[in-house]
């Protein structure tokens, strides 16, 4: 007996993630983070940058210093990886980028805003000082 047809076509294929290392990288960091603050806390948003700079941290102790574990002491609890910190911080990353644009504090973002803050400034100026044309 031939099993029924599916259409696939522009669905997620949620099967190739692999489940098992997302949960022993992700669980841990989210774990910790309800311990040290508060149960999704995470979902208010944290400065891009401030998230940039703790992933490079937690890649520079895993990489460069052979570190495979989080020293702090909740970390330690949890058996937390410096990856799974790092992961932490990439998935925030994007959670902020996509749902709090207000904390996009990247370099050329900042500067962008601002650059567009003053042009908006100076096309104003201009429309009020000849509104008379």
């Amino acid at each position: 007996m031939k099993n029924a047809p599916k259409i696939r076509t522009g669905k997620a294929r949620i099967s190739l993630v692999p489940m098992d290392i997302l949960r022993d990288l992700a669980v841990p960091g989210y774990e910790e983070g309800c311990e040290k603050y508060e149960i999704e806390s995470w979902r208010k948003g944290f400065p891009i940058a401030d998230l940039f700079d703790a992933c490079q941290r937690h890649l520079i102790s895993f990489f460069y210093e052979g570190q495979d574990y989080d020293p702090d002491p909740i970390a330690v609890k949890y058996k937390k990886l410096h990856l799974s910190g790092a992961l932490f911080c990439i998935i925030s990353m994007y959670w902020t980028w996509k749902t709090r644009p207000d904390l996009d504090n990247r370099p050329l973002k900042v500067l962008a805003r601002r650059a567009a803050k003053k042009k908006s400034l100076f096309i104003r100026i201009l429309k009020a000082a000849f509104c008379w044309l």
